[in-house]
């Protein structure tokens, strides 16, 4: 898992991370190293000198700039600490495959590799306006650590990212890290499918799969994976005694346990400490390890896949696509997927199914998505792939046009054909239904019979927007009304009367969404029995009074939109 954290203190994060100390001198070549474009241009390579990290962190830097001033206090830095799920740490640091480490190591280098090239950034001044720019560059050190603060096998890597960057300019500026926070998870899974190809490829097999692309090692059982994790255990307990849920609450609850760490003083004894714990519940890491041996040796490990079924096949390669087809529902023909795929690496048809498997997820519940959700959702697939395959995949679908970028403030989302084709039928329905059909309900009645209803039935007055907007609804002349109303604005609240009021002119009520969540919600908050405008479409050939929630949704792209009528809550 992927965890971030801003640095407290510059000398605080020195001592912890860079002390000389922290390893035996048989560690010191893991101690830490430096990385980033940002640190090359300063001339920083190699280990980490604690004194140097530090300077970096108060933003003085070695050319003799500085970033930040007296006056202002100065943000150290980022912490992203990516640790193996515990099946792999107890592989690696009991039962001693250092290859391990070594294939994590380079996964958490690829990501963080890709995340200076589109994820830093920083603000100044472009034609007499603030504002956010790309600089690809990345000031960073990673330390490799092997203990948790119970002196417990967990294998993780520290990447400080020191709060420094350098513009397009060339001049060194405070680091925007808003990106690092917000897409952790992606970097996570991108981490994770990089670490799976390179452990299957020694032989391991995986399983078990957990949120943002975790995955245990098949093998080690849960019982030993528990019994190396007392210190999540406490985060837990802590947690479920401040009887609140999610991430904050886990990190209050990390924070609140959180013991001094204590150093090592005998390394050796403490390893011992784990092989006789994983004798005592009669496992030995070592048997895993030779199976793992025994599959490489035979090149199964090279050939990565879904489990046996495509072990069986894979001889035959085009039957993968096939296998991967069926896993994820992808209907056969599906203009997402390439007619032939015969002459590519089952990574690239794992990549691209996963890609056409994402797009289908989201265009579901979204109208429009931007490429990260749609790495992330394909990652999250855990397909045996990796995450430059699915970014390879993704850019050409929109090179292709089976993705339109939107414009303006939206140009960095996308969207389907699909969801185009299906919004541009709804504003064709909007047109030909103005002035053709007949009030429902006369306007000099309409605002009083809602109030009526509202009390009897709800308890509550309708307030003068959410009036407006009924009245609008059952006295307009156009067959589509759409009401605009920022979230909380009451809009659910008045669709409740005017349904009632709809049944009691011998209207049947039915309302739609143009995804399946918004169905979920609008049947929820209003009790009307609803369905998706995509799937009403396909029942019947014209439009009849329904009440839809969110049906313009091209207005999210920057795209052009008239409404037959509206009001504003």
């Amino acid at each position: 898992m992927l965890s971030v954290a801003n640095v407290r203190t510059a000398g605080g994060a020195a001592s912890y991370f860079a002390a000389d100390n922290y390893y035996t001198r048989a560690d010191a070549d893991r101690s830490g190293a430096w990385f980033g474009k940002g640190a090359e241009e300063l001339g920083l390579s190699g280990a980490v000198d604690a004194k140097t990290f530090e300077a970096v962190l108060k933003g003085f830097l070695p050319d003799g700039s500085r970033v930040g001033s007296d006056h202002r206090a100065h943000r150290a830095g980022t912490d992203l600490t990516f640790s193996m799920p515990k099946s792999w740490s107890v592989l690696a640091l009991v039962g001693g495959d250092k290859r391990i480490l070594d294939a994590y190591g380079a996964a958490v280098r690829e990501t963080l590799a890709w995340a200076e090239k589109n994820l830093a950034e920083t603000r100044m001044e472009v034609r007499g306006s603030e504002r956010v720019v790309r600089t690809g560059n990345l000031v960073a050190a990673v330390f490799q650590h092997d203990t948790n603060r119970n002196q417990e096998p967990n294998a993780h890597f520290h990447a400080v990212i020191a709060n420094v960057t350098q513009g397009p300019d060339g001049k060194w500026r405070a680091l925007r890290n808003d990106n690092l926070w917000q897409h952790n998870t992606l970097l996570n899974a991108m981490t994770m499918a990089s670490f799976r190809l390179s452990v299957e490829k020694l032989g391991y097999e995986v399983g078990e799969f957990g949120k943002h692309g975790n995955f245990e090692a098949v093998g080690v059982p849960k019982e030993v994976r528990d019994a190396f994790s007392s210190r999540r255990a406490e985060v837990l307990e802590a947690a479920a005694q401040m009887n609140s849920q999610g991430p904050r609450s886990l990190d209050a609850a990390t924070l609140m346990t959180r013991a001094q760490k204590e150093p090592i003083e005998d390394r050796a004894a403490l390893k011992q400490q784990w092989k006789d714990t994983a004798e005592k519940l009669g496992f030995d890491p070592a048997m895993v390890i030779a199976r793992a041996n025994a599959r490489g040796a035979k090149d199964l490990g090279k050939l990565p896949g879904l489990g046996s079924s495509v072990r069986k096949v894979v001889e035959q390669g085009k039957q993968i696509a096939q296998d991967f087809a069926e896993r994820l529902g992808i209907a056969q023909g599906d203009p997402l997927i390439p007619s032939r795929l015969g002459n590519r690496s089952p990574e690239e048809v794992a990549a691209i199914h996963g890609v056409a498997s994402a797009i289908r997820h989201l265009g579901e519940r979204e109208a429009a998505f931007s490429k990260f959700e749609i790495y992330r959702t394909a990652l999250g697939f855990a397909l045996p792939t990796a995450f430059a395959d699915i970014e390879r995949r993704t850019l050409q679908l929109i090179r292709q046009g089976h993705l339109q970028a939107g414009k303006g403030p939206d140009r960095d989302m996308l969207t389907t054909h699909d969801a185009i084709s299906l919004e541009q039928r709804i504003l064709a329905g909007i047109e030909a239904g103005r002035g053709v059909a007949p009030a429902i309900v006369p306007a000099f009645d309409a605002g009083t019979r809602l109030q009526a209803v509202s009390h009897k039935r709800y308890g509550i007055t309708l307030n003068k927007g959410q009036e407006g907007a009924g009245r609008l609804l059952l006295s307009s002349n156009n067959r589509i009304v759409a009401i605009q109303g920022v979230a909380g604005a009451g809009k659910s609240t008045v669709l409740k009367p005017v349904a009632d009021i709809l049944r009691t002119e011998g209207k049947t009520v039915l309302g739609l969404a143009v995804q399946n969540t918004l169905v979920q919600m609008l049947e929820r908050e209003t009790g009307i029995p609803s369905m998706t405008v995509a799937r009403f479409l396909g029942q019947h050939h014209g439009l009849v009074p329904v009440l839809c929630r969110s049906p313009i949704s091209l207005c999210h792209l920057g795209l052009e939109c008239e409404r037959a009528d509206a009001a504003q809550i």
